[in-house]
């Protein structure tokens, strides 16, 4: 019986927090069990194993992103520069809240020659992101430069927090979005 009832939203959510900070290898499933208030053999109730649950969670935090950062981009009622700024803000708000950055780069990161499972998940989720940014671009660069730029600026954001990590400075977060704005002109 679980320490108290949950619903498996709720667990996906505590998961994520737990794979963001510890990484896929070094969480156990005791681990996620005890973060949601569960008993180990109850957690099997939900999930029949930690690499099930994994594809979840990334399935999960890739429909918060779609959600709350790939849709401002086809907002056409404001201009490109304003949904590129709140995307960027989004992104930056997810990564800076809470311990251990991007789940999806860390997981592929951690797991590129282990755990095939998580790459298509991984993948899609970039895309997503990658094509609403060529959206917002396509206001100012045609299809091939805006998909390239839009690319880059994920890298750029990636790298950001890369070194917001290592130095616990959010200047360098600043400075990924700063530099993406600046690909647009403002009016």
């Amino acid at each position: 019986m679980p320490l108290y009832k949950t619903s498996k939203e709720e667990i996906l959510v505590k998961a994520a927090t737990v794979f963001r900070e510890k990484g896929y290898f070094h969480t156990s499933i005791k681990d996620l069990a005890d973060a949601c208030g569960l008993k180990k053999p109850h957690f099997y109730y939900y999930f029949s194993n930690k690499e099930e649950l994994m594809q979840e969670v990334l399935l999960y935090v890739d429909r918060l992103m779609e959600k709350y950062v790939c849709e401002l981009a086809y907002d056409e009622s404001h201009p490109p520069i304003n949904r590129l700024k709140k995307m960027l803000s989004r992104m930056n708000q997810f990564y800076l809240n809470g311990a251990g950055g991007c789940i999806f780069a860390n997981t592929i990161l951690e797991t590129s020659n282990a755990e095939e499972n998580f790459r298509p998940i991984i993948k899609a989720t970039f895309d997503k992101w990658a094509k609403a940014l060529q959206f917002v671009l396509q206001s100012e660069y045609e299809a091939d430069k805006a998909k390239k730029l839009a690319f880059s600026i994920i890298q750029d954001m990636e790298g950001g927090l890369m070194m917001y990590q290592l130095y616990a400075d959010e200047a360098f977060m600043k400075m990924a979005e700063e530099r993406s704005i600046s690909l647009l002109k403002t009016e």
